[in-house]
């Protein structure tokens, strides 16, 4: 707004018909105190601004960090789950070995005993051909003690058979000749008999 001039009640009040050089104001006065509470108003709405912006990214960062940590939180839970299904899979596993174990003492405690018995069953199957050799040999032996001994008894027999049915063809023919000759005669015999009735 320009200066005003009442040219009707003061028509000479702020009138100079010269030219002005320079300012007319001889001295000024500045408040201090309202520059610095000014100034200090300007740095607090920037420091305002600052903090503001400062508070939300802290509030971002927050939210981005409670993301994350729920994430970690999530998988840590996930993996405490898997540890925990590979410890009773893991205890599974070891009962199961423990159960192999045990079962393989006992099949090799079985075929311990079994080597045993197949041992002591070899020791009989030996003992066993040593005495059916022993067996054989006598029995060869014996067989060949029967032969002789039947050889000698069949002899014999032969010649008391023949001393008795000379013995008893002589007192019923009174002929000094042997059976056998009278035997060869009556076969002669028959054979003659077969001839002619061809």
């Amino acid at each position: 707004m320009g200066l005003y001039i009442n040219k009707r009640n003061h028509p000479e009040v702020y009138k100079n018909e010269q030219n002005l050089n320079e300012s007319n104001q001889s001295f000024s006065r500045q408040d201090f105190l309202a520059e610095l509470i000014s100034d200090q108003q300007k740095a607090n709405n920037a420091l305002n601004q600052a903090l503001a912006e400062l508070g939300l990214r802290y509030s971002q960062q927050e939210e981005s960090k409670v993301h994350q940590w729920n994430q970690i939180d999530t998988q840590l839970k996930d993996l405490r789950n898997r540890l925990e299904k590979n410890e009773e899979a893991n205890q599974q596993l070891a009962m199961q070995m423990n159960e192999q174990l045990e079962l393989q003492k006992t099949a090799a405690e079985k075929m311990e005993k079994q080597e045993e018995l197949q041992g002591s069953v070899l020791k009989r199957l030996d003992n066993q051909d040593a005495l059916l050799d022993k067996l054989a040999r006598q029995v060869n032996h014996i067989r060949s003690i029967l032969f002789e001994r039947t050889n000698y008894l069949a002899s014999k027999i032969d010649d008391g058979y023949k001393l008795t049915s000379s013995y008893v063809y002589k007192l019923m023919t009174g002929s000094e000749k042997p059976l056998t000759f009278f035997l060869m005669n009556h076969k002669n015999e028959e054979s003659q008999k077969k001839a002619d009735s061809l």
